[in-house]
């Protein structure tokens, strides 16, 4: 034990050697990925890019997912037997701390979008050129009609209908594929304008979460049920009293969502609270950090570039707004049940959170199986046919990534989010107290409370509740003595186990 140490606190009592678990993040360790499930050159191209990221390829690979059903949208949807269909869209949640490269990885998949975007507005000042022009003459043909009516009331004939050229034509918008910030009432008005479906990126899930119903009916809810609503595809109609007989019906509201956040502001935000639903409907991805010193790009870039791939799925046909359905093959349906099974008789020994994340597997399946059905198809030469059904090849790849990667990883995410509040802060207390340096001798739970670079931990009693747990475990010991000079009031002082500060295993 290092000069100034003692094994001893100040009633005599010995420290034991501290197990520092409590202070581990994660409660399960995280699942390899099986980048083998990923068709042709992908499994390459995945960690090529992930490598130019500095960023677990975990990232890359569901982004990749993310981002490819939402460039296929509305455009293909599963139908594993009549009455049953999904659209193809994912939300997925990369978790990880501010340094683990979430950002760059994600990057690498939503960037490309953008280019997509500029080169489908190429024609935009052509558009707005043409909607001017038509503008201009539906007013001078209006003004035709208007005076045809006051020369028919002043000869007592019928007046004349408005004909079609007098009405104001539609304004043109912007051809988008996703967007960084969207109200509820934008992302409406962006599906009205783009019926393939969207994307959701979010650099930072969190702000997202806490912003909803900032801007509508406070705790109403509202913003939830749209988000909700928007992962099932279905119909959305809006009427509300400014808007007449002109609110928003979208046959199909479907988005998909991607962004980072952190494990504590997931823990707080998305897997706190009532159960509405939306925890569940993401796909996790925590991997474990990269070590320290990240290797070096060779220089040989990625495999092929992503754009032209992004572009064959925007620009699959869609038969008058609605998704053409692919059905899922004879042997196929029968795996899908077969997965079905399995997922029953994983919930029925979960419960919680995990639970309703369990009861959506059989909908991911359906969904990743379009995903992976059209990534091995872009991946062919441009000739190639379009996938029009599942098979049993194709929904393996889907189930296999959701039973050997998925499931361990909601488990390793859900499990912190599953534990006592009590136990949750005494983890990010014992994380805050590592990070110390100097590590104090003492800890006073007022004084942590006040403290602007502090644990977080917002109330007293949650405060005390931790620093007990804490002390179940042998971290800290509450000091004796008491406040003033008559004694009244116990102090909040408590001692630190100095084999935190002696490295003593």
């Amino acid at each position: 034990m290092p000069d100034g140490y003692t094994t001893r606190d100040a009633t005599g009592l010995p420290w034991q050697p501290i197990d520092r678990t409590l202070a581990t993040a994660d409660t399960l360790p995280a699942p390899p990925l099986p980048l083998d499930i990923f068709p042709g050159s992908w499994p390459a191209w995945i960690a090529r890019a992930a490598t130019a990221a500095g960023a677990p390829p975990d990232y890359v690979a569901c982004a990749l997912l993310a981002v490819t059903g939402a460039a296929i949208g509305n455009a293909r949807w599963g139908q594993p037997w009549e009455g049953w269909k999904h659209p193809p869209t994912i939300n997925v949640a990369c978790v990880g701390n501010p340094s683990a490269g979430k950002t760059p990885a994600i990057n690498a998949c939503t960037g490309p979008l953008a280019d997509l975007a500029a080169e489908q507005n190429l024609d935009w000042e052509e558009r707005c050129r043409d909607h001017r022009t038509a503008r201009q003459a539906a007013k001078e043909a209006r003004s035709v009609w208007e005076a045809e009516v006051k020369q028919a009331i002043k000869a007592g004939t019928p007046a004349p209908r408005e004909p079609d050229a007098a009405r104001e034509p539609e304004v043109p918008r912007k051809r988008r594929t996703h967007t960084s910030e969207a109200t509820v009432e934008a992302a409406r008005d962006l599906s009205k304008a783009t019926p393939r479906g969207m994307l959701l990126h979010r650099d930072e899930l969190a702000g997202w979460i806490a912003g909803m119903d900032r801007y509508g009916n406070g705790a109403s809810g509202a913003d939830r049920a749209f988000w909700l609503q928007a992962y099932e595809g279905g119909r959305w109609t809006v009427d509300r009293v400014r808007d007449g007989d002109d609110g928003a019906d979208i046959p199909h509201l479907t988005w998909g969502i991607v962004g980072g956040i952190q494990p504590d502001r997931l823990a707080t935000l998305l897997l706190s609270g009532d159960d509405d639903g939306l925890a569940a409907r993401f796909i996790y991805t925590w991997p474990a950090p990269l070590p320290d010193v990240s290797p070096i790009p060779d220089g040989s870039g990625l495999p092929f570039p992503l754009l032209p791939m992004l572009r064959r799925l925007r620009e699959l046909p869609m038969a008058d707004a609605e998704p053409v359905l692919m059905p899922f093959t004879a042997e196929a349906q029968e795996d899908l049940q077969e997965w079905r099974r399995e997922a029953a008789a994983m919930e029925a020994q979960a419960s919680g959170l995990f639970l309703s994340w369990l009861g959506k597997l059989p909908g991911f399946a359906v969904r990743l199986a379009v995903i992976f059905a059209h990534l091995e198809w872009v991946a062919a030469p441009d000739d190639a046919p379009p996938p029009h059904e599942i098979g049993a090849h194709t929904l393996a790849r889907a189930l296999g990534f959701l039973a050997d990667y998925a499931v361990p990883m909601a488990r390793r995410t859900f499990g912190e989010a599953a534990l006592p509040q009590a136990e949750r802060d005494a983890r990010r207390l014992a994380r805050w107290l590592l990070r110390q340096n100097p590590m104090p001798d003492t800890l006073n739970a007022r004084a942590l409370r006040r403290q602007a670079d502090g644990p977080g931990i917002p109330t007293a009693e949650r405060l005390m509740e931790a620093l007990r747990e804490m002390a179940e475990l042998g971290w800290v010991r509450l000091a004796g003595g008491r406040e003033g000079p008559t004694g009244g009031r116990q102090r909040s002082d408590w001692a630190i186990n100095p084999h935190l500060r002696g490295g003593a295993s």
